[in-house]
């Protein structure tokens, strides 16, 4: 790992309108400021320099490593008829965000990029809503110009921060990541429905254009299981605990409501 120490500032904020049924479009801010940079494993004055993947990326791309921002306004679109916002049994979810960072509006340098997310959940029982599989994925793409580091897009980095169960937040990132998960989710207690779990698997790639890595040169799968407790019904808010193991990782999460 890379040991850093920083402080930062983010915030995202997306005004919708409805379109017509499920179908929503709006604008937002988005600022990603980061200040007091320090990379605890740098020392340029060795030789070599024991340089690390920020300052690297930093130094190419013209960033100051030890404080950036990215600012800019943001063009949405969401089709949204999931039956539940947080456990969901049925329907669809997607988010298309096209964020135009210029420097005028404080960025450190000029970027484009594209996120796009989506989601479904795929019933297997009429009597039983609760057992089905559900399926996410999720992409963000540099669309030009460069990011600053931290704000390149990665694993965790999604809304809820669930991505990626099996690995560190932030194990991956790059100018375009990509994240897929399926997700079995079956009663265990099928009189009362207050017990209940799941098995998934994940997958993530990246790219890295100092390394010359694209999407897909690389694929890091995780796979899991946990337990559902449900602890409100009306709302199907449930307590979660999984267990998953990555390439030479692993991890405990703990968490409420549902990964997605």
């Amino acid at each position: 790992g890379y040991p850093m120490d920083y402080n930062f500032v983010i915030f995202h904020q997306i005004v919708n309108r409805k379109i017509i049924d499920n179908l929503y479009a709006g604008i937002g801010y988005h600022l990603e400021t980061y200040w007091n940079i320090r990379d605890n494993l740098l020392n340029l004055d060795t030789i070599p320099v024991q340089a690390t993947p920020h300052w690297a990326y930093s130094n190419q791309y013209g960033f100051d490593s030890s404080a950036y921002t990215n600012s800019g306004i943001s063009v949405n679109f969401m089709f949204d008829s999931r039956d539940n916002l947080i456990n969901a049994y049925k329907g669809y979810y997607f988010k298309l965000n096209y964020r135009m960072n210029p420097t005028f509006l404080g960025s450190s340098r000029d970027n484009t990029e594209l996120f796009f997310e989506f989601k479904t959940y795929v019933g297997l029982s009429k009597k039983i809503p609760r057992h089905l599989i559900a399926f996410w994925l999720w992409g963000n793409f540099q669309m030009s110009g460069h990011m600053p580091y931290y704000s390149l897009m990665s694993l965790g980095d999604d809304q809820k921060a669930t991505s990626g169960r099996g690995y560190i937040a932030g194990r991956f990132r790059g100018e375009n990541i990509l994240y897929g998960e399926v997700e079995y989710r079956f009663p265990i207690l099928k009189c009362a429905q207050t017990l209940g779990g799941v098995l998934f698997v994940n997958a993530t790639t990246a790219s890295n254009d100092l390394n010359g890595e694209r999407l897909f040169d690389y694929v890091r799968p995780a796979a899991g299981v946990g337990l559902r407790i449900l602890v409100n019904k009306d709302v199907r808010l449930n307590l979660t605990i999984d267990y998953a193991i990555g390439w030479n990782s692993q991890g405990v999460y703990f968490g409420s409501p549902d990964a997605f």
